[in-house]
């Protein structure tokens, strides 16, 4: 049985140096972040869950501890070796954005490596997502199944930006407050929404305004 005296994970982590954000860039790594994000888990754990030989994985195990993104959370005791379980130390990862600042020591790396982590962790979550076929990327599938993935272009005044980033700010927290942590309703499914609102130059194939 495993120990359960262990420290609650902190609700978000700010990564402000670039060694962590390039650690945590990893695919794998990211997979192995979600899924002790669940519940704690050992190295075999990991490795049967994701069909891999738990040789492969303890490298990344053990650059995730040393960055402080993952501890030993208890033990699991049996039949044969004690093994350690490991968890995060933090349910959300956020990024100093002062590390992307052009003023920053290596301000291009760390926005690729930033970019790498917020797009490889959804390609991730969406591939599981249809593997489980939880998602149908079929276009004309509309609702709760379907995926609404699209850029868009929109023609706004700086107030009109601000207008619209602070509407999709108050839905997003009235939706959020709707079923908080904790709420164990079997009826709520969990979904993710990337968003990015971002100044930008015209499409190349518009004349600008």
């Amino acid at each position: 049985m495993p120990d359960k005296e262990m420290a609650h994970p902190d609700e978000v982590r700010i990564i402000a140096d670039l060694e962590t954000l390039q650690v945590v860039a990893d695919p794998l790594r990211l997979r192995l972040l979600a899924l002790l994000r669940r519940e704690p888990r050992t190295v075999k754990a990991l490795a049967a869950e994701l069909d891999l030989a738990p040789t492969k994985l303890y490298y990344h195990i053990k650059l995730l501890e040393e960055r402080g993104l993952i501890r030993v959370a208890g033990v699991r005791l049996g039949a044969g070796p004690v093994e350690k379980e490991y968890g995060v130390t933090a349910y959300r990862l956020s990024v100093d954005r002062a590390l992307l600042s052009p003023s920053a020591p290596s301000p291009d790396d760390a926005l690729d490596t930033f970019l790498s982590v917020v797009l490889d962790h959804t390609k991730s979550e969406i591939k599981r997502g249809v593997r489980a076929g939880l998602i149908d990327p079929d276009p004309d599938t509309g609702g709760p199944g379907g995926l609404t993935l699209r850029g868009m272009w929109l023609r706004l005044t700086a107030a009109e930006a601000t207008e619209y980033y602070d509407k999709i700010r108050a839905l997003n927290r009235e939706y959020t407050a709707r079923h908080p942590e904790g709420d164990d309703d079997p009826a709520i499914g969990h979904y993710e929404l990337l968003l990015g609102l971002y100044a930008t130059l015209p499409p190349e194939d518009q004349p600008p305004p």
